[in-house]
């Protein structure tokens, strides 16, 4: 049932988004949300499209319509690219969505479908208000989002900490611990590698085909897994140890343009960051972006102006002696930079931790 109906939302899919495109080029017509969805309202008066609930029905409509408001966004920011709407093979079309899911402690009620096992994963907390089943290789995965209510109010800051992300270890805080970049594609790219030219060596619309494809997914994944899992111990440590977090304000996708695209995509800090700030918001802490521009050239201790290359990987300071790891004295600058914005002030704060992450 679940592949049935990936099945009909990709075919919905596609056919609205051929509809908008051939209005553009015959009547120079927009075709809105409201009117696909009125048309699908008319199509339902026949039993055959009865078989799915509305709520699911709708989903490919709502992801064709974000579609082109993101394309004339980006048109109309002239950022690079705008990448038109493309149309969506059943093999790639994943997922479905549908609001207010009823979830009980071992089962999810899916709308004409009836409700079906589900294990592991957090318990639900709060109002259930969209649920959304994604099919990930042979397994499938159900993600409800929940209402909890308004956010804590923030703590006092007793302990305060500033990150410089990097490549040669994942981040180094100002109090000088360093926690460790595992680089797991670089772990896993064997195997990748290795299920990929098996899979290159196969017949297209083979059976062998279709299963040298699932074994490179896995590869893929298990590393993907282990990266996730790894990143979400880091951020737990970080929200349960400090009242105040200050990182960086990255323009992630502009610095995986360049060569080092590879390294910075499998260190996820983008991922990091992200689980930082929604964890931290459930917490009460404080996390603080702030603009890293001159922090690993400035001096942590006396302000001066400290010239290095990107291969100097120490900071020492000719004019107050201070010597110590460049990402370290980074840090610091980056911490310096938050208390401000946080309404924090250094006198105030207890002396931060020296352990390391366990």
């Amino acid at each position: 049932m679940l592949e049935r109906i990936l099945v009909d939302n990709a075919e919905t899919y596609n056919a609205c988004l051929q509809e908008r495109i051939e209005a553009w080029k015959l009547q120079r017509k927009s075709i809105t949300y409201r009117d696909q969805q009125d048309e699908l309202t008319e199509l339902r008066k026949d039993e055959r499209f009865q078989w799915l609930a509305c709520d699911i029905q709708r989903d490919p409509l709502r992801r064709v319509d974000r579609a082109f408001k993101a394309f004339f966004r980006r048109v109309k920011a002239k950022s690079g690219k705008a990448g038109f709407p493309r149309f969506r093979a059943r093999a790639r079309y994943d997922s479905f969505a549908f609001s207010l899911p009823v979830c009980r402690e071992r089962s999810i009620k899916i709308p004409n479908v009836g409700d079906i096992r589900a294990r592991g994963g957090r318990s639900i907390t709060g109002r259930e208000k969209l649920c959304t089943i994604k099919r990930d290789g042979n397994r499938w995965t159900a993600s409800v989002v929940c209402d909890i209510g308004p956010a804590p109010e923030k703590v006092t800051v007793s302990t305060a900490v500033g990150i410089d992300v990097g490549l040669t270890t994942l981040a180094t805080l100002s109090n000088g611990v360093e926690i460790e970049n595992p680089r797991w594609t670089r772990k896993h790219e064997r195997r990748i590698a290795d299920a990929g030219r098996v899979l290159a060596r196969k017949q297209k619309r083979s059976n062998n085909r279709t299963r040298a494809r699932q074994a490179l997914r896995r590869a893929h994944q298990c590393a993907a897994n282990a990266r996730l899992n790894y990143i979400h111990h880091v951020s737990k440590w970080l929200i349960s140890t400090f009242d105040l977090i200050v990182h960086e304000k990255l323009n992630i996708h502009g610095m995986s343009q360049g060569r080092l695209a590879k390294s910075i995509m499998d260190a996820a800090w983008g991922i990091l960051l992200y689980q930082l700030k929604y964890k931290a918001e459930e917490a009460g802490v404080w996390v603080v972006p702030v603009n890293p521009r001159g922090t690993s050239q400035r001096c942590s201790n006396c302000g001066e102006v400290v010239k290095k290359t990107l291969s100097q990987r120490v900071h020492s300071c000719p004019n107050c002696g201070l010597e110590l790891g460049r990402d370290h004295n980074a840090a610091r600058n980056i911490l310096s930079l938050g208390m401000s914005d946080a309404g924090a002030s250094l006198q105030n704060l207890a002396l931060l931790p020296s352990g390391g992450l366990k």
